[in-house]
């Protein structure tokens, strides 16, 4: 992601205040971009949103059109994504997971893709790979006008009808849905009046380093996995369908920024079993910077699998998949079967992950992993030495 927001950025409301107040945003919400960038968006949040735009949109994927009287009292999520961006799959996943969680309560999920690349996007949601509507925005009417600079970029309305929140971190896209689900048309306009004002109360600071594809282009990541591969192998590219229709087993978690590990097992496969206490001795290790998902469903029912998690102690996820949706886009001849992604959704390695391979792979993975690497700390200056026949006093 051209954009990323930045490693260094920090959650909380001093910080991200610090970060993001001086454009009129919200201090609690990250915001991804330049300053450039974020005063161009600050120009339009918190402003009425142009339902005009929705015109441009075509080919619906669910044949339901969006316009004013669709989304009004609503609280609308629109993803813009790239078939050409491996991230933008992670992203559909999240957007299918957020519609499902947040359907009942008003939200509406909506994922736009320019025209290049449409047809290929099309195949993907034609053959059940992806779980959000989808519509072409023609001419980039609906990017352009609301300041899109890369793919993916994710902007959420209220149910007033306000823009509240342009090019959102996606770190604090868990964050904006809870609040603005919780809000009532008129609780909307009042908290966006408080957001603004509390935000430009705050001088602007130059941002920090944002993370793009040059970060990635320079990274030294492991290399593939030339020994048997019994799967077909997608090492460097992105999955080729996104996560989002399995069922998490488990508490969901925040994928977002995270080096993400797919586990594909069996309580019946006794190589799986085995694997399980390193999986488990990873994920606690580098907790907030991997995420392990162990998915099931290869040959046995979810309440076989429930009951097995349940007398176990992981510190992972679990997600039960009944269709093995990914299991056989991937072609998995046997299991164990591991993938590792890095931040940005590609495929940097796959393979058994009781191979020694796989962990040395990881674990170079996240060391190296613009998002997950650790922050360089200022050396401690070296203490003066002493001269000869020097004391102490």
């Amino acid at each position: 992601m051209a954009r990323k927001a930045a490693q260094l950025m920090t959650t909380g409301l001093l910080g991200a205040s610090i970060l993001f107040a001086g454009a009129g945003l919200s201090p609690t919400i990250g915001r991804e971009g330049d300053s450039e960038h974020r005063k161009a968006i600050s120009e339009i949040e918190f402003l009425p949103f142009d339902t005009k735009l929705l015109a441009g949109l075509e080919d619906w994927t669910l044949g339901q059109p969006l316009d004013a009287q669709a989304i009004d009292g609503k609280v609308v999520l629109i993803g813009f994504v790239s078939v050409d961006e491996p991230k933008s799959m992670t992203i559909l996943s999240t957007l299918a997971r957020y519609q499902r969680q947040n359907a009942d309560k008003g939200l509406i999920v909506l994922a736009v893709h320019p025209d290049s690349g449409w047809d290929a996007m099309s195949t993907k949601v034609e053959g059940g790979r992806v779980k959000v509507q989808v519509a072409r925005d023609v001419g980039s009417v609906l990017a352009e006008g609301l300041g899109v600079d890369d793919a993916p970029d994710v902007y959420m309305i209220d149910r007033a009808g306000q823009l509240r929140y342009g090019d959102l971190d996606l770190r604090s896209l868990r964050s904006a849905v809870v609040g603005l689900v919780r809000e009532d048309a008129d609780k909307a306009i009042v908290n966006a009046a408080s957001e603004r004002a509390l935000a430009e109360s705050i001088p602007e600071v130059e941002p920090p380093r944002v993370v793009g594809p040059e970060d990635y282009a320079k990274v030294a990541w492991p290399s593939y996995n030339r020994g048997t591969l019994k799967a077909k192998d997608y090492q460097g590219k992105a999955l080729p369908i996104s996560l989002g229709s399995e069922q998490w087993l488990t508490e969901p978690k925040e994928l977002e920024g995270k080096v993400l590990v797919l586990d594909f097992w069996a309580t019946w496969c006794g190589p799986c079993r085995r694997a399980s206490p390193m999986l488990s001795q990873m994920q606690k290790k580098y907790e907030g910077r991997l995420e392990v998902l162990a998915i099931s469903g290869q040959r046995e029912d979810e309440r076989t699998v429930r009951k097995y998690i349940n007398k176990s102690i992981h510190s992972y996820s679990h997600l039960y998949d009944a269709n093995q949706l990914i299991y056989r886009q991937l072609e998995i001849r046997a299991i164990p079967h591991t993938v590792i992604l890095s931040s940005d959704g590609v495929i940097r390695w796959q393979g058994n992950p009781l191979l020694p391979e796989f962990k040395k792979s990881l674990e170079q993975i996240l060391e190296n992993d613009p998002m997950t690497a650790p922050i360089p700390q200022e050396s401690a200056k070296p203490s003066e030495e002493k001269q000869p026949g020097e004391q102490d006093g």
